[in-house]
């Protein structure tokens, strides 16, 4: 039944050309359009090579994918998102689907989606990265090697598993919200407004606190993801606060499945006679 509300919901999504451009396309490509513009720019207006000897593609796809979920990226995500987890509020559809399936499969269906959504386009992120590094070498006479820091793929998978993971704990978060406000603006407003306030706080505690972080900043997603890729990358460099990269995965992966089970258990005991 699960599996049967996930293809219906992934067909509703791949026929919604509106969502899927600026939900989870558009970021990747006005990426690709600027940095492939300021190589242009630099070439032909400045007319002065930018700084560096070379270009790695995999630190290339390494650097977009770890700042693939930027407030920027997190606006356009949030409103694909919102697209899908809130819509059948806005155009009063709940009371054709529920008779169809149960109400945590509908549910738990949209949110598997908005993440399949979410990590293809991350994907894209890092192709169009990738992309635009061997453009920017051939517009700038710049070599072109497979990486500057003997880093590989398996790294460019695991920057990839946690910033995915992160922009799950805010399409989790964007489900509740869903539910309870009933409202695709609600949505977007609120994620936004949540990933903005944890930016802020995760920088004034870093500032604070030394060492070992507190449970303070192990709470805050975006410290959390931000901790695992430097582990992941450097972690000589994060000295004794490597250690608690454990606790900041499963940070977020507690946040991801609290905030899913609070928005499933909301939505079972919701009205939906109006809508």
């Amino acid at each position: 039944m699960l599996a049967d509300a996930i293809a219906a919901e992934r067909f509703r999504l791949l026929r919604d050309r509106s969502t899927m451009f600026w939900g989870f396309c558009f970021a990747p490509l006005v990426g690709f359009v600027l940095s492939v513009g300021g190589d242009l720019f630099m070439r032909h207006v400045i007319k002065k090579p930018m700084p560096g000897v070379g270009i790695g593609l995999v630190d290339q796809v390494i650097k977009a994918l770890a700042t693939g979920f930027s407030t920027f990226d997190a606006l356009f995500l949030m409103i694909g998102a919102a697209a899908v987890l809130a819509g059948d509020y806005r155009w009063e559809t709940w009371r054709l689907l529920t008779p169809r399936n149960t109400r945590q499969n509908l549910l738990l269906a949209k949110l598997i989606v908005v993440g399949e959504a979410m990590f293809w386009s991350l994907v894209l992120t890092a192709v169009l990265s990738a992309a635009a590094g061997v453009i920017g070498a051939g517009i700038n006479g710049k070599t072109l090697s497979f990486s500057m820091f003997e880093r590989g793929p398996f790294d460019i998978l695991g920057v990839l598993a946690i910033t995915w993971l992160e922009a799950m704990t805010l399409a989790a978060l964007a489900a509740c919200v869903g539910v309870l406000s009933r409202s695709t603006l609600g949505v977007v407003i609120a994620c936004l407004g949540v990933r903005v306030v944890q930016t802020v706080l995760a920088s004034s505690l870093r500032l604070m606190e030394e060492g070992q972080p507190s449970w303070k900043l192990l709470a805050l997603p975006v410290f959390d993801a931000d901790l695992l890729r430097a582990a992941l990358l450097d972690p000589a460099q994060l000295g004794q606060a490597s250690n608690s990269a454990g606790a900041a995965l499963i940070a977020l992966l507690a946040w991801t499945t609290v905030l899913a089970g609070g928005a499933v258990l909301l939505f079972r005991r919701q009205d939906l006679t109006k809508e």
